[in-house]
């Protein structure tokens, strides 16, 4: 009796798996591509939006820059640059959660240097503009930095 094997039984469960198991890989395999697709769609968002902020932020920081020179260089200390200068500290304090937690506290931190320095360079100290620029410098070397780290 050499050629007769005996039966193996199966459950129901086995012989169900048995018979969908292609369509079981398959339906694993849809999902887990589902479920990459989505993280990557939701990473390159947020990648986007983080270019974004900082490329706005750049832009703003060079500008607010340039108001600090005309305040304490060429002397123009009239309210409608001071407005805009607040303005531009505000917008960048704003945006700054957008790009990073770390170029957040740096845009607070240059909102208080502002706050604090903003008399001293209308007196025209030169330890305020070197403060403000410093702390504009910063903000800008950090947002760069984070640019860099969404390679």
């Amino acid at each position: 009796m050499r050629g007769i094997e005996p039966r193996v039984r199966r459950s129901p469960f086995g012989d169900g798996l048995a018979r969908h198991a292609v369509a079981l890989v398959s339906l694993f395999v849809a999902l887990s591509g589902l479920g990459y697709n989505t993280w990557r769609n939701e990473t390159t968002e947020r990648h986007r939006n983080t270019r974004q902020a900082a490329f706005v932020m750049l832009e703003e920081l060079g500008r607010l820059q340039q108001l600090v020179d005309r305040r304490f260089y060429a002397g123009r200390r009239d309210d409608e640059s001071r407005i805009a200068a607040w303005g531009k500290v505000a917008l960048l304090r704003d945006m700054s959660p957008l790009v990073s937690e770390s170029t957040s506290h740096e845009a607070h931190a240059l909102a208080d240097v502002w706050r604090m320095k903003l008399a001293a360079l209308d007196a025209g100290q030169p330890e305020a503009e070197e403060a403000i620029s410093a702390s504009i410098g910063t903000v800008r070397a950090q947002v760069l930095a984070d640019l860099l780290a969404l390679r």
